[in-house]
């Protein structure tokens, strides 16, 4: 079986489901690097930075089972290592019972 990624509307979410199953949804924050030396980007008007070199990309899966609080699982870089987080997360949940 594999996730299956639905994006909500009007929100920036993305919902998540397995074997249809709702698992939880996923939010994504873009995040500049510290480490990019500006000084020679101001010195040399003609360099090129991608989005891939300036900004982090952060998957951030919530995970809410029953009447708890929604539970944050920590970024993960891709999609599918946080629907897998989530995955994780509700088989622990069942396995603890």
């Amino acid at each position: 079986m594999s996730f299956k990624f639905t994006e909500q509307t009007h929100t920036e979410r993305t919902n998540v489901w397995y074997d249809e199953l709702y698992l939880g949804e996923i939010y994504t924050v873009l995040q500049e690097r510290d480490d990019i030396d500006w000084s020679v980007y101001r010195a040399d008007k003609t360099l090129k930075m991608s989005v891939e070199e300036r900004y982090i990309t952060k998957h951030i899966p919530t995970v809410k089972i029953g009447g708890e609080i929604s539970r944050n699982l920590g970024s993960r870089p891709t999609q599918e290592e946080a629907a897998q987080a989530m995955l994780d997360y509700h088989r622990s949940s069942f396995n603890d019972s």
